[in-house]
């Protein structure tokens, strides 16, 4: 857990980055409405395909965090990269972003955003909707042919960045997939059953089952009948 000046820190590096940094509408975790956002994005489309990256924050050393600072031209670079990384409880790399800091996901996206995986997620065609939750890549179609060839280039680029991928958790392209614990098809996107199950298992106080019902409904809304 970060200490008290490192929380302060920590913001001050999410300011400075939010203050140099425009990120593309891509990265929903960064926008408002976040991962219902990024479902209703798709879905409109026939065909859909997911890739998550395994173990995202601490794939992310101490190194790259200063290079992409640098990149943008926050000052204090090397500084903000130290308190901003801990000593990984993984093999490599040994200074990484850790999961808790507030700075880790804007750091982690920037790393993305201003790496060569970044540019070819922009490169996509326009066939093509893509969307950036954290560590999750989606993709939607109505072109199979253009969703399987970006699903494909898109595991290459990242692997080529240094990246792994969680194999139990890749969609490749379908005409249905799930996705933030929600199922995600044409025209509708709903929160799974088991998601369902799993939340009332746990005997919810009133006021959370309202607020989960609330979430489902947003989840729902805009879905075709």
């Amino acid at each position: 857990m970060p200490t008290k000046i490192g929380r302060r820190i920590g913001k001050e590096i999410k300011e400075a980055v939010e203050d140099a940094y425009a990120f593309d509408p891509i990265y929903f975790h960064l926008r408002r409405g976040g991962h219902v956002a990024a479902m209703h994005h798709h879905r409109d489309n026939q065909l859909f395909a997911r890739i998550d990256i395994s173990n995202f924050f601490y794939s992310i050393s101490r190194r790259r965090v200063q290079s992409a600072l640098d990149r943008i031209g926050v000052g204090n670079a090397r500084f903000y990269a130290q308190w901003s990384t801990v000593v990984s409880p993984f093999a490599n790399p040994r200074y990484a972003l850790p999961y808790g800091f507030v700075q880790s996901p804007i750091l982690a996206s920037l790393v993305v955003a201003t790496s060569d995986l970044g540019q070819h997620l922009l490169r996509l065609p326009a066939s093509v909707k893509t969307g950036v939750y954290v560590d999750d890549i989606s993709l939607s179609s109505d072109d199979a042919h253009e969703l399987q060839q970006a699903y494909d280039l898109t595991l290459a680029a990242i692997a080529g960045d240094g990246f792994a991928v969680s194999p139990a958790k890749l969609r490749p392209p379908a005409p249905a997939i799930d996705i933030f614990n929600c199922d995600l098809a044409h025209g509708k996107a709903s929160v799974r059953d088991d998601r369902i199950n799993a939340f009332l298992a746990n005997n919810p106080t009133q006021a959370a089952e309202d607020a989960f019902v609330t979430y489902c409904a947003s989840v729902e809304t805009g879905n075709r009948p």
